[in-house]
């Protein structure tokens, strides 16, 4: 699989409902301006996977993809933990955002959650 110049490979993904409410119930979670991250930790040997919600309360069709496009790509310029389920839940805020600020505060959240790898993280 090719991938545009500049884009990131794109995380595995957390497919399944079940799987996204096991990370919901956990309630691990912090809060920014454009999303809020939540977590669950396994002690599997594999990458982590991600998923990308935007309810109605973001806007119209429009605004919730550009939003998801905006946080799958920041997620992919993240250097997970291995083993992180993790659900980006996005915010009205987020549709309006530039990409630097996407991937900045979903760094930060993810070191505010422990689940950022310090090793792979090259910014």
């Amino acid at each position: 699989m090719t991938f545009p110049s500049g884009a990131a490979a794109p995380p595995d993904r957390l497919r399944s409902s079940r799987d996204i409410a096991a990370v919901l119930r956990g309630r691990r979670q912090r809060a920014g301006r454009l999303a809020v991250v939540y977590v669950h930790r396994t002690d599997e040997d594999r990458p982590a996977r991600i998923a990308v919600v935007a309810s109605r309360k973001v806007g119209s069709a429009v605004a919730r993809n550009r939003a998801k496009r905006l946080l799958r790509e920041a997620a992919a310029r993240v250097a997970w933990a291995p083993g992180a389920d993790v659900v980006l839940v996005a915010r009205h805020a987020c549709a309006t955002a530039a990409m630097p600020g996407v991937r900045e505060e979903l760094v930060q959240l993810a070191r505010d959650l422990g689940v950022l790898d310090d090793a792979l993280d090259a910014a």
